[in-house]
């Protein structure tokens, strides 16, 4: 991992201002030409998905995504240990166990029009079924980080993120109407370069891009180690992917095994075990890609 240009004193700083007002932003994490480097790696990954893509929603007229782009393109999943700042951040207040469950491209066009009922267009906590709802009544504890890096500058006129400051200590589920938005929200606006953190559990919507440029940005998600969220990020990581990646890089993924598997097969060859069916591997405990 890169050492942080950040010092240790400053990092604490942004990890106390995400505990205490639900978001922080760290200036400067990508450079001008990391950013173009971002830039190509973000196009090359939609286009490659482009056709599916278009025919299900994901990408439309006003906005692009992908979702798990780090088995995607061999760009993003070093991104967290060249530009360590938002991880670092993380860690201070998940754990230093913790790991990157998801990396999602949002691309919303210059349209000045959103799609207000899917895809984050509404306004909502992250995962709120396990980071608001078992806490309520009680006392907030953070299960989830989400980090979006700006690879486009985040103004007002291009869209950028209302947050509801404190409102991850509210212990309540947001109300969906977005054309009503309660009180209390600013607007997220970012140099590019920057990374955006909040509590998955503060309440945040993204805006319309009312500018002339699309607005690029990289959403990583982190999440304490025993929370597994709605996916499984192995499974959706193909095996040429986790080839690629250092052993630093998984870990921070979490692809790297902890705990040695209880199989049966400790004494097949990679041939053999290739050559097992679905079914054979089902009953000796081998868990398939």
């Amino acid at each position: 991992m890169n050492t942080s240009r950040l010092s240790p004193t400053e990092l604490d700083r942004h990890a106390d201002r995400l505990t205490e007002e639900g978001y922080t932003i760290i200036p400067e994490v990508l450079s001008p030409a990391d950013l173009e480097g971002a830039k190509r790696a973000i196009d090359e990954t939609l286009e490659a998905e482009a056709a599916t893509a278009r025919k299900y929603g994901l990408q439309n007229e006003n906005l692009l995504m992908c979702y798990n782009a780090q088995g995607k393109h061999p760009h993003f999943p070093g991104m967290l240990t060249r530009h360590p700042e938002p991880l670092l951040v993380a860690r201070r207040v998940l754990g230093d166990d913790m790991f990157a469950h998801n990396l999602a491209i949002r691309k919303p066009l210059p349209t000045g029009k959103k799609d207000w009922t899917k895809l984050g267009g509404y306004l909502h906590a992250d995962w709120h079924h396990f980071t608001v709802n078992p806490f309520i009544g009680g006392r907030h504890y953070p299960l989830a980080v989400q980090s979006v890096w700006c690879v486009s500058e985040f103004t007002r006129q291009n869209g950028a993120t209302y947050v509801w400051p404190r409102s991850h200590l509210s212990l309540e589920v947001p109300p969906e109407q977005p054309r009503t938005l309660p009180e209390g929200w600013i607007r997220a606006e970012a140099p590019a370069g920057s990374a955006i953190l909040w509590d998955s559990a503060l309440w945040h919507t993204s805006g319309a891009n009312c500018g002339t440029a699309p607005r690029y940005s990289l959403v990583y998600y982190f999440q304490r180690w025993w929370v597994r969220g709605f996916n499984d990020a192995y499974r959706l990581c193909p095996p040429e992917a986790r080839a690629r990646m250092t052993e630093e890089e998984r870990s921070i993924w979490g692809l790297e095994a902890a705990v040695p598997p209880n199989t049966h097969f400790r004494g097949m060859t990679p041939q053999q075990i290739e050559a097992l069916t679905p079914e054979e591997k089902a009953v000796l405990n081998i868990a398939a890609f």
